[in-house]
């Protein structure tokens, strides 16, 4: 492909490469909003069109780009230097959070980014379904869009959950280097990876807690539990913390998941509660303060919580040192064989 195919692409039907970061389903649903503004008599319709179809080819350009570095799970030659899977889980499972991004492989690098790319463009599918499209097939495609850019941002919340593990200094080491040799797959399978499909314990909970709203109450974590059971949370997630002898970390981090706020900001609603002689209280909870529809909010949810641990280890303070997905992560990791 030349960029005057490029340019020509943007209004025409555009060609999928053999590395193009779209599935046959996300086509179907890209094209169908495409079909629509063209069809769409609205002012901004073929500006619209024309970004969209100059967007789908760069993308296309970054998978062909993306698929030319070498694959981590394949072994090369380097001079007198050989490397692939092995030395990769070997070099990352001794990574700390400083020198971690400086170790990982270029197609990586540039395989994150494309998921961030891709992710933007649904951003951009959802703003013209919101903005132009009317009637329930409209709502039909804007739902598609919110789909997609969510399996974005999952494979990117997994990729962060098991780069945390791997870069845990007190973490046992088996267990790193099997998060490494996961973080492997993702990366090889990064357009066709599907979290549900290799770790469905997390995509199930992540989906459960985004639909239900964290009250407060007494603290306690009841009623957000029973809500997480109704919305579909995997019983294994639950388990986990709920068992006889849960580190104060992991419930501390299980709690941070549950409401939504972190665990100084907890103990110190919990003192409050105390001096005021009062049983139960209020918590705004992030994900239900904001637009419900935007899969990023979820991102930015676990994301604060993860910044908070990683701050906590390598300060050394006390609290949760990891995310309550980390530590179930950390868990299964150790059950494998």
């Amino acid at each position: 492909m030349t960029i005057s195919d490029a340019n020509i692409q943007t209004s025409q039907q555009v060609r999928y490469g053999p590395n193009s970061p779209f599935d046959p389903d996300e086509r179907e649903m890209i094209e169908a909003i495409c079909a629509r503004l063209a069809r769409s008599t609205r002012d901004e319709a073929p500006n619209l069109l024309a970004a969209i179809r100059q967007q789908i080819v760069s993308l296309e350009w970054f998978g062909e780009i993306t698929a030319q570095y070498p694959s981590p799970l394949n072994d090369q030659r380097l001079g007198k230097r050989r490397r692939g899977l092995a030395s990769l889980v070997k070099s990352l499972s001794k990574a700390t959070p400083a020198n971690f991004e400086f170790l990982l492989p270029t197609r990586t690098h540039l395989g994150r980014a494309l998921v961030m790319a891709e992710a933007n463009f649904y951003r951009l599918l959802r703003y013209v379904c919101i903005d132009i499209f009317e009637g329930d097939d409209g709502q039909d495609l804007q739902e598609s869009t919110v789909a997609y850019l969510r399996r974005c941002l999952y494979i990117k919340l997994i990729e962060e959950v098991l780069s945390d593990i791997a870069t845990g200094g007190t973490v046992d080491t088996r267990t790193r280097s099997r998060a490494v040799a996961a973080l492997a797959q993702v990366w090889e399978r990064r357009v066709t990876f599907r979290v549900s499909d290799f770790f469905p314990i997390l995509d199930a909970a992540w989906n459960a807690r985004r639909r239900i709203t964290a009250i407060g109450g007494t603290l306690l974590g009841t009623h957000e539990m029973f809500e997480l059971f109704k919305a579909g949370c995997d019983p294994e997630f639950v388990d986990f913390f709920a068992r006889s002898d849960p580190s104060d970390d992991e419930v501390g981090a299980f709690r941070e998941f549950l409401f939504g706020a972190t665990t100084e900001d907890l103990h110190a609603k919990q003192k409050e509660m105390e001096e005021a002689g009062i049983l139960s209280t209020e918590l705004v909870d992030p994900i239900a303060s904001t637009d419900p529809e935007s899969a990023t909010v979820f991102y930015e949810f676990f994301r604060s919580r993860h910044l908070q641990a990683m701050a906590r280890r390598l300060a050394n303070i006390p609290g949760p040192k990891h995310t309550a997905e980390a530590y179930v992560m950390m868990a299964y990791l150790d059950r494998l064989k």
